[in-house]
């Protein structure tokens, strides 16, 4: 534990170090930040690809989910202590040394910090989408193909960069979620296992999300029946961001888990989208631009004052709702016909 602690000292400073050399690029570091949270990914540039290509959409969805659950898994079990917080706890330092790092509102976010969503959610998803770029541009040589994972390597370091700038997370915490992001890519992105989900029922789908729920619950009621309070990160976050309005609710674990479990029995229930009718565009564009305003609208009208219970319940209802509808009724009413002229069919 002790060397642990000398680990996480040294890490303040490469924070202190990043905050400093890169002061004059706070703007660009915030848009990074902003445009890589895994909750924008998932109601704005996901849902995009919608309009492109289901199955697309369908590989991307699943990666995704799947992505965050091991995400929220290992935030619980790991129970890592973000830097802006640490800092202030740690017995490393004194009142008389111990440093003062730069925060704002992307800082204060009340989930334990390793492995860095961020990170692991923007690691699976881009490398959904390159592996796709990938394939399309093998036809054209080399050079593309290395332009690309540069550009890939490239993005997920501003990113880190990003993370340790607002103070959010630690070096480690940035590396341990690009490996699990590029292990769960690779995971998600299986033959094996798109076949098997395909081969179920969407009943035993459903039982899988079910299970799940579950075994996040199971971990929520062991770590209570263990003495620890399974949201002592949004009190440590309260305790010591600066300003109590940079904290969200939407950020906290048990709202991601609502999240993702109305999206992904949707998916459960539609199943892997593994061949499609090609899009046609000038409709299915417009028409997740559309969905995608309408899911704005309804997440930014959740109602807060009847309950927890029926607020998580809408956030789960909205959810579920858009999800299918990108899956079923994009496809459904954009979808286009292939039609083969006589002329191909007899040659």
């Amino acid at each position: 534990m002790k060397l642990f602690d000398s680990l996480l000292r040294v890490e303040i400073y490469q924070i202190l170090y990043v905050q400093d050399v890169f002061s004059r690029y706070e703007e660009f570091l915030a848009g990074v930040t902003r445009a890589f949270d895994p909750k924008i990914l998932f109601l704005t540039v996901i849902p995009l690809v919608a309009g492109l290509s289901t199955t697309l959409y369908s590989k991307l969805l699943l990666s995704v989910l799947l992505t965050e659950y091991a995400n929220t898994f290992a935030k619980w079990v790991l129970a890592e202590d973000r830097p802006f917080w640490w800092l202030n706890e740690t017995k490393e330092f004194t009142s008389l040394n111990r440093p003062k790092i730069y925060q704002n509102e992307l800082t204060c976010e009340p989930s334990p910090g390793n492995p860095s969503g961020h990170l692991m959610t923007s690691t699976t998803y881009l490398f959904v989408i390159f592996s796709v770029l990938e394939e399309y541009l093998r036809k054209y040589g080399r050079f593309p193909i290395v332009m690309l994972r540069i550009a890939y390597y490239s993005t997920l370091f501003f990113i880190s960069v990003s993370r340790m700038y607002f103070g959010c997370h630690f070096l480690h915490q940035c590396i341990f979620g690009v490996i699990l992001g590029i292990g769960m890519s690779k995971v998600c992105l299986s033959h094996r296992l798109e076949k098997y989900i395909v081969k179920q029922t969407g009943r035993k789908r459903v039982g899988f999300v079910v299970l799940i729920c579950l075994v996040l619950l199971g971990l929520y009621w062991i770590q209570k029946l263990m003495g620890i309070d399974p949201q002592w990160a949004v009190k440590m976050a309260f305790k010591w961001c600066e300003d109590p309005f940079y904290l969200k609710p939407t950020t906290t674990l048990v709202f991601s888990i609502i999240r993702l479990t109305g999206a992904l029995l949707a998916f459960a229930i539609v199943g892997p989208v593994q061949k499609a009718k090609p899009l046609n565009m000038k409709l299915s564009i417009p028409m997740v631009m559309a969905m995608m305003a309408f899911q704005w609208i309804a997440l930014d009208n959740t109602p807060r004052y009847y309950g927890v219970v029926i607020y998580y319940l809408y956030s789960l209802v909205v959810n579920f709702i858009f999800t299918y509808g990108f899956l079923r009724w994009v496809p459904a009413l954009a979808g286009q016909e292939i039609r083969v002229s006589r002329k191909s069919k007899t040659n």
